[in-house]
């Protein structure tokens, strides 16, 4: 991927931040257009980290491993990059050949902070304002930093992040494409075994066979395939076997590992002979949907596309409540993020947001309903990226 490091500093001036340090995986994979390997295995700010001064003049720079920093820079474009000293001891093959003593080493270990301190220094950034992702980083962690690094005033970025990454590239709505084709087909050929007899389990392997035989993504472990009362709650996928009658709900999607990409989509079917009255609030929920689908335009405000889901529903169930009606997806670990699709949402929408657009309703102890598409907000209007999938079987 293409790193987006100039995106995040567009961010740090309207802030008027001199610049950012940048910890967590899943944004020092969007500053710098690659994830480190133990940095993404361990998700500890202290494996990695990008720096990000706001002067134009000033380039941005990786930390990283000593063992990764090869592989890092044949991997990342136009990024300076520093290596620090790890546990790993990778030996030159002198040292192997003719024997030489530990002791004859002379060059001081630097760690990954004290690399990133130098860092900071020498970009003169060590008495400047400093983005940072406070809802990543430790406490522990950031009382270091604020020890070795006295003078600089932190500043949370966390949103202003999501808020970046809320706006995709050509290349990443390239890539959104691509997963949720992998995702909407293996959904596809999962939906053919949602029959009487088969287990949760065994809808839940054909998914994530199909996933993997794609070869560019896993299924996400998150995914959820249930059945009868088990779809009405938050579970991952057992043993319970589908009856006739029963509603099916899967809720999940693909991520494409060290990339981080990830989607969610949920298709709710009615088993054989259902329930009249689930199958008419279905039939409300699709329609709910259908009519958010049709209303996203830019410009819209995103709450008016929460009132137009949630007031269709509400005329014919009262009792209706949500919270959301969808929300914004970009990098995992986490799936749903800002803007969400809610009543305090006045942020408009803009062409190159994805979104997932969902009409959930759950009944205790019965079943559960999630419509869900993701769709692309275009330059007109919207395009289903998920369709390959019906809503009714």
């Amino acid at each position: 991927m293409q790193p987006k490091w100039r995106r995040i500093r567009d961010g740090l001036k309207e802030r008027g931040l001199d610049g950012a340090l940048i910890f967590s995986p899943e944004n020092l994979h969007y500053a710098a257009g690659y994830a480190c390997h133990q940095h993404t295995v361990s998700r500890k700010p202290e494996m990695a980290s990008v720096v990000i001064p706001t002067a134009e003049a000033l380039e941005p720079l990786l930390i990283c491993m000593d063992f990764e920093h090869p592989a890092v820079v044949e991997k990342t474009e136009g990024i300076p990059t520093r290596a620090y000293d790890s546990w790993v001891g990778v030996r030159e093959y002198e040292d192997i050949a003719e024997r030489r003593e530990a002791g004859q080493e002379k060059k001081p270990f630097s760690s990954s902070m004290d690399v990133l301190v130098r860092s900071v220094r020498e970009t003169g950034l060590a008495s400047g304002k400093l983005g940072i992702e406070e809802d990543f980083v430790p406490l522990k962690f950031h009382a270091l930093l604020k020890e070795r690094l006295p003078e600089v005033s932190f500043v949370d970025i966390s949103d202003m992040l999501i808020f970046a990454r809320s706006v995709k590239t050509p290349e990443e709505i390239d890539m959104f494409r691509r997963l949720t084709e992998v995702a909407d087909e293996a959904l596809l050929e999962a939906s053919r075994h949602v029959r009487p007899g088969a287990t949760e389990k065994d809808v839940a392997q054909v998914f994530r066979r199909r996933a993997i035989e794609s070869g560019i993504c896993v299924p996400s472990a998150w995914s959820t395939f249930n059945t009868g009362p088990n779809s009405s709650m938050l579970r991952l996928p057992g043993d319970r076997t589908i009856a006739d009658g029963d509603l099916f709900k899967f809720d999940g999607g693909v991520n494409a590992e060290f990339d981080f990409y990830t989607t969610d989509t949920s298709r709710t079917w009615i088993v054989g002979n259902g329930d009249p009255a689930l199958e008419e609030l279905k039939d409300c929920l699709c329609t709910a949907q259908r009519k958010m689908i049709a209303a996203a335009v830019p410009g819209l405000p995103i709450n008016e596309l929460f009132s137009t889901g949630f007031e269709a529903v509400r005329e014919k169930y009262p009792s209706y409540r949500r919270g959301h009606l969808g929300h914004s997806i970009s990098l995992g670990p986490q799936t749903a993020e800002a803007p969400f699709i809610a009543p305090g949402e006045t942020r408009p929408l803009e062409p190159g947001m994805i979104l997932c657009i969902e009409v959930p309703c759950y009944v205790r102890g019965t079943g559960g309903f999630n419509i869900e598409d993701m769709v692309l907000i275009t330059e007109s209007g919207c395009e289903v990226l998920t369709w390959r999938t019906p809503h009714y079987l």
